[in-house]
């Protein structure tokens, strides 16, 4: 009876151990980012983080950019703001609902996000450090782009330094407004959409930094 139960045993253990080598092995494509569907077929997946950026590219009329059929293409870089960051926005000036502001802030806002005729991901940006000089927000290296409003963002990445061990740490995405003099990180990297690239922003980021 022992030497039964053994072999059932052992068979189960070899079995779920077989499972999980094929699940591993197996690429869906989500783990590394990549989503074979358009940018705003994206956003629709994600609620949670997009529902009120899609409000906004539907009030604005932009709808079409996410879905590459704009002026821009397929191949442009946008740093996405997430429905926190726009929530916060309503809060700060008043409002309950995207509705509620005005369709050219809506365009400008986005448009402010989207780099174009360009698709960048995290490692084909340049290094830099920030500023040191509190009579300039741009410091050393990195790259000043003009984004899809005309607005101009200096992006930079740089590695921080992990349990005191100087550039040990994850590489990230820093973006620089020469004009309002704030730094936005980049939360999360390198999403690949059939219609652009989206790095999204941090939560805290607000619509008036860029």
């Amino acid at each position: 009876m022992k030497k039964i139960i053994y072999i059932v045993v052992l068979c189960l253990t070899l079995g779920m151990m077989s499972s999980c080598t094929d699940y591993n092995f197996d690429d869906t494509g989500l783990a590394n980012g990549k989503h074979e569907t358009t940018m705003w077929d994206y956003f629709k997946t994600d609620t949670y983080n997009w529902s009120l950026l899609c409000e906004m590219a539907e009030r604005a009329q932009l709808v079409g950019l996410f879905q590459g059929t704009s002026q821009y293409g397929k191949d442009f870089t946008f740093f996405g703001p997430t429905s926190n960051s726009i929530r916060r926005y309503l809060y700060k000036n008043g409002m309950t609902s995207v509705s509620e502001m005005p369709v050219s802030d809506c365009k400008k806002f986005i448009l402010n996000c989207v780099l174009p005729h360009k698709r960048i991901m995290l490692d084909d940006f340049k290094t830099g450090t920030k500023s040191s000089d509190p009579s300039s927000p741009i410091g050393k290296g990195g790259e000043t782009f003009t984004m899809a409003s005309g607005e101009k963002l200096w992006i930079y990445t740089f590695r921080e330094s992990y349990d005191g061990v100087p550039n040990a740490g994850p590489l990230q995405i820093y973006l620089v407004s020469p004009t309002t003099t704030k730094t936005t990180r980049v939360a999360s990297c390198n999403i690949e959409t059939q219609t652009g690239v989206v790095h999204s922003l941090e939560y805290n980021f607000s619509l008036t930094d860029f």
